[in-house]
């Protein structure tokens, strides 16, 4: 399926060898570029002393960028976009750019964006979000049709935004109002609002420390909306009704009975949310030379995407979530939404705002290391190359913490190793950017039906497979039997009998002749992409179950592998056996880990092959236990003989987040079981003592509930 080139003489395998060699030491190194971009929430009394302190803070953790989030919290005394609001924003842009960092504006206070605080709406009522309810009534609101005894009325839609201040959330008396995103004048009045009045202050610092503007899932209805009601806006009536539409077959819209007005309806819509919204602010970001940056409002709305210089996605709610199928419902199709999108429509990046309120059993705050990790894997082997962590807390002061937590930076427990972290999701970001992805299946789809439920068995069956909406085929993609789409050929299309696309059309992966990684068992969790960087093919692989994936795999074709540890940046050769014309080895990805197979396919790239670890047993007893701060701290002691003393390793269970330290000397954390550390280099001959420090869950800090932590008693004298 991907064949191996001719044989190669030695200046070109030379060549080979020094492409291998830079790629590998430039995902080790990955440059502030692929920085993860956390929202700071900027939600208390601020200061230019403590912006400056944060910043510098978050600098020495490897965060490259931030973006500036006005979050509920923020002192009525500092109105948003006032000039002491201003003056604070422009403290933390000129910082940034003192620390050659990276900075996103967000475009509302708080979200959904649209409304500048409610200052539209207070312009002029008329921009106010606008709906059509069905109603008996027809004094209730302007008449747009009538159905029998009922009338379909447009009205407010009564919708909110959650605000920046105390008493502004959902469903409280002062929560702004949330403006008519389908109107030009209102979109006119947002961007004049806002956008223009950044740039008055910051203008100097766009298109360089200031990369882009951050437009959160704009709702065309607004939160806390009528019920029952759909979105409308000024003189639309006369819009849908010269498309063709009948407005008395919009009561098909209350009812759930499809029809042909009801379609027309939905796609105009949609249409006028692309052309009036999205449009207008890419137009604004592209004459200041920034990124339109962000996501819509739903986790598959794949034609929205792209209208972003950066197609986005939202992971929140925990809504996706280890301990659930991780196929299951439409928001199992981020990550690929965002990343399809991209690559259909040439963007060099596409991010996801994650980690918000992904929190565990509906315990603020219990957010696991273990679970962070898991949530970066599905993201990146899916193809996500910028991550915006949710959120960076400036303040965690009173009912703050509380606010949509957990902090997944300063104010967690791995804050102290967060360049691990940081540094992990550089390489990912580094490998999906600028890469062509070597799928050969395309799934055709459509805005909010990306067919989760029939790519299950690609995911399942380790075949790469890319989106494609029908809105972006053309005939001209189809050539030589093959569908092209910029860097990417496809030898396969599963697409529905309405919209044919004349290639091999396939239903099912059973289907087809071949597999990315074939493997000797089913590995219903093992995620697989294929891709090609700087002329170096690769193949990412992550475990996205509970268990450890044990099983002999296959590719095909003749190569040599290197696997890389992305986590720790380290590589070594893989034994494989030419079999069959595929190359086989085994592979084994334990819960929680990633791997990547570097394709040497001429095997001149030489590296040591790996070595098998010595663990040693070791049983600790508990030396103390900060009740405090939630910190247990174990000893035990290892016996080295000089002949042993390389490769030694200690394993054991605990939770949650565990440092080690050999004879003094800080060896090193883990965030997830199995907790592993090498200690070779940290003893001496002869007795050893090791300390474990084991500190558990943040929820135990920020809240009333208790979660165990500590060591497994397995491990315990």
């Amino acid at each position: 399926m991907f064949e191996k080139a001719e044989k190669l003489c030695y200046t070109e395998k030379k060549q080979v060898i020094e492409l291998i060699k830079s790629l590998i030491e430039k995902i080790r190194c990955p440059n502030r570029e692929f920085t993860p971009i956390p929202f700071w929430f900027l939600n208390d009394v601020l200061s230019e002393e403590e912006i400056i302190r944060q910043l510098i803070d978050f600098k020495e953790k490897g965060v490259d960028g931030v973006v500036l989030h006005p979050r509920i919290g923020l002192p009525e005394s500092i109105p948003y976009l006032s000039d002491e609001f201003m003056n604070y924003i422009k403290c933390a842009v000129q910082k940034a750019r003192e620390l050659d960092m990276y900075i996103v504006l967000y475009d509302e206070a708080m979200y959904p964006s649209g409304s500048a605080h409610g200052m539209v709406v207070a312009e002029n009522p008329e921009f106010a979000s606008q709906v059509i309810i069905l109603s008996r009534n027809k004094f209730k609101g302007k008449v747009i049709a009538k159905c029998g005894g009922r009338y379909i009325l447009q009205v407010p839609s009564k919708g909110t935004i959650r605000g920046v201040h105390f008493g502004e959330d959902d469903g409280e008396k002062n929560a702004p109002a949330s403006a008519d995103l389908l109107s030009q004048k209102a979109v006119d009045t947002f961007i004049r609002l806002t956008h223009q009045r950044y740039y008055e202050v910051l203008g100097e610092y766009f298109g360089s420390t200031i990369i882009g503007f951050f437009t959160d899932e704009p709702s065309l209805k607004g939160r806390c909306c009528r019920k029952n009601s759909f979105a409308w806006t000024w003189d639309f009536e006369k819009e849908f009704t010269e498309k063709g539409g009948n407005l008395k077959d919009l009561v098909g819209l209350f009812s759930g009975e499809d029809n042909d007005s009801t379609r027309l309806y939905e796609k105009l819509i949609l249409q006028k949310e692309v052309d009036v919204y999205y449009k207008s602010l890419s137009r604004f970001c592209e004459e200041h030379n920034v990124a339109l940056m962000g996501h819509p409002h739903f986790g598959d709305d794949i034609e929205l995407e792209s209208c972003f210089d950066v197609p986005g996605q939202d992971m929140v709610l925990r809504w996706i979530a280890p301990e659930k199928d991780p196929l299951m419902g439409a928001e199992t199709a981020q990550g690929k939404c965002s990343a399809d999108s991209a690559r259909v429509h040439g963007k060099r990046r596409n991010s996801n705002e994650c980690f918000g309120a992904c929190c565990k059993d509906k315990i603020p705050w219990y957010f696991t290391g273990a679970d962070m990790k898991w949530y970066i894997d599905y993201l990146g082997v899916r193809g996500v190359n910028m991550f915006i962590p949710h959120a960076f807390y400036y303040s965690i002061r009173g009912l703050r913490k509380d606010e949509r937590p957990p902090d997944v930076g300063p104010n967690n427990i791995w804050w102290q190793h967060y360049k691990l972290i940081a540094d992990y999701i550089k390489r990912i970001s580094f490998i999906m950017t600028d890469s062509v992805n070597e799928a050969k299946v395309c799934v055709m789809c459509s805005n909010r039906n990306m067919h989760t439920d029939k790519v299950r068995d690609f995911y399942e069956n380790q075949v790469e497979f890319n989106y494609l909406p029908y809105s972006d085929f053309s005939d001209s993609m189809i050539q030589d039997g093959r569908l092209f789409v910029r860097g990417n050929a496809y030898d396969y299309v599963c697409c529905d009998d309405k919209h044919m696309v004349p290639i091999n059309r396939i239903s099912s992966v059973a289907e087809l002749p071949y597999r990315d990684v074939y493997t000797d068992v089913p590995c219903r969790n093992l995620r697989v992409t294929r891709i090609k960087k700087d002329g170096v093919r690769m193949i990412f692989l992550t475990n996205e179950g509970n268990e450890a994936i044990k099983t002999k795999a296959s590719i095909d074709g003749e190569t040599a592998l290197v696997a890389m540890n992305l986590w720790s940046g380290e590589y070594q050769k893989v034994e494989t056996e030419f079999i069959d014309m595929k190359t086989a080895f085994s592979l084994e990805i334990d819960c929680r880990e990633s791997l990547l197979l570097i394709l040497d396919e001429e095997g001149s790239f030489e590296v040591p092959a790996g070595k098998a670890k010595n663990y040693i047993p070791v049983k600790f007893t508990l030396e103390a236990d900060d009740k405090e701060n939630f910190i247990k701290t174990y000893k035990g002691t290892v016996h080295v003989s000089k002949k042993g003393k390389d490769n030694l390793w200690i394993k054991v269970k605990a939770e949650e987040m565990t440092e080690c330290f050999a004879s003094g000397n800080f060896v090193g954390v883990s965030f997830w079981n199995d907790h592993e550390f090498e200690i070779s280099d940290f003893v001496k001959e002869g007795k050893n003592e090791i300390i474990l420090k084991v500190t558990g869950n943040a929820a135990n800090r920020f809240t009333n509930n208790r979660i165990e932590y500590g060591l497994d008693s397995d491990f315990l004298l």
